[in-house]
């Protein structure tokens, strides 16, 4: 394994233009981008990464000089930070395979990988700029919102005409943005503030669900199955939100994000390997009957357990109507999983 670095520091936006192709970003996107960025100290024997380590980072030199080899030894450099090979990245993601053992006292430079990919995406794939968001309120909740795997998944075009028809509202302390059993017509992205998701049913006082702030989202099931709201959303302070109408929530994110497959293309992939059923019905209604070797879990308990899935493998969701399958599909895109929702139309 690599060896933890000896210190960690901050990043400015003047290092980052320093280097390729950091420098052809937008001052916005590198200002989002050193959030997630740091310095990292390495003492001279270090491997800073190891060919079998997968990265989720992108590696840049500042000072000292480094073995960079291939996994297998067959091709081998020595890079030394102020060359030109050293404004460019040494590795990083998708492409991995890569050591790098420090020959001196080595200072590096590391970028998120997936975010930076994403920006250089949105900067050269389209010209026009997102209107009506004060960047100096956006910086936090964009950063993590654009993290999210489901938003590292949309076109660029997508992502600009997302950000151009949110519309800012404020919100007090104890405000109920959503309630249970109203019609889901928005979609929400918190900027400021926080807020407690809460389901009442029949139970005498309301039960916490889950607590959200800035850069979560929250508000999408209702929109997504076509059912009036199972939870309400209650403010627990003055904040700022973001809300997408519905119609614009499905044309700019399900409809891009949700992959519907017909029953002998899915059946086909759980017959290779490649995939597996995950019925997201309740434990009777599985009971009564379901799909050889599939797995049973509901969806009010997918946020809770969603960590217990693999994540090589492609989930296809099911469900009697398609409704609670189509809300399945999408929470585990949100989290960074392969799904489908079993499309029998």
């Amino acid at each position: 394994m690599s060896q933890p670095p000896q210190t960690q520091e901050p990043v400015d936006v003047a290092l980052l233009q320093r280097f390729v192709p950091m420098d052809a970003l937008t001052e916005t996107s590198q200002q989002r981008l050193c959030k997630l960025s740091t310095r990292l100290r390495f003492a001279a024997g270090a491997f800073a990464f190891r060919s079998e380590q997968p990265l989720t980072q992108a590696y840049w030199l500042l000072a000292g000089d480094l073995r960079l080899e291939d996994g297998s030894g067959a091709r081998a450099d020595v890079i030394r930070a102020g060359s030109t090979r050293a404004a460019h990245r040494l590795a990083g993601p998708p492409a991995a395979g890569m050591s790098a053992q420090c020959l001196t006292a080595v200072e590096l430079l590391a970028v998120d990988g997936s975010l930076l990919d994403l920006l250089l995406t949105w900067d050269q794939g389209s010209a026009c700029e997102v209107a009506g968001i004060d960047e100096a309120m956006t910086d936090d909740w964009m950063t993590r919102l654009l993290q999210a795997p489901a938003f590292q998944r949309l076109p660029p075009t997508n992502l600009h005409a997302l950000f151009q028809r949110l519309q800012p509202v404020e919100v007090k302390v104890g405000d109920r943005v959503i309630r249970e059993g109203d019609v889901g017509d928005w979609f929400y992205v918190i900027v400021e503030g926080r807020c407690a998701i809460e389901y009442q049913g029949s139970h005498p006082r309301p039960l916490r669900l889950a607590e959200f702030g800035p850069g979560d989202c929250f508000g999408e099931e209702a929109l997504i199955a076509g059912l009036p709201r199972n939870a309400s959303a209650l403010m627990l302070s003055d904040g700022r939100l973001m809300r997408l109408a519905r119609r614009d929530f499905v044309e700019l994110l399900e409809a891009p994000l949700l992959m519907r497959l017909d029953p002998g293309t899915a059946q086909a992939q759980v017959d290779a390997g490649a995939a597996s059923w995950l019925d997201v019905r309740l434990p009777s209604e599985f009971e009564e009957g379901h799909f050889p070797g599939s797995r049973n879990l509901p969806l009010r308990l997918l946020r809770a357990k969603a960590g217990a899935l693999e994540r090589g493998l492609l989930h296809v969701c099911v469900c009697d109507s398609g409704r609670r399958s189509s809300v399945a599909a999408y929470l585990l895109t949100q989290r960074g999983y392969a799904a489908a929702v079993l499309d029998s139309r």
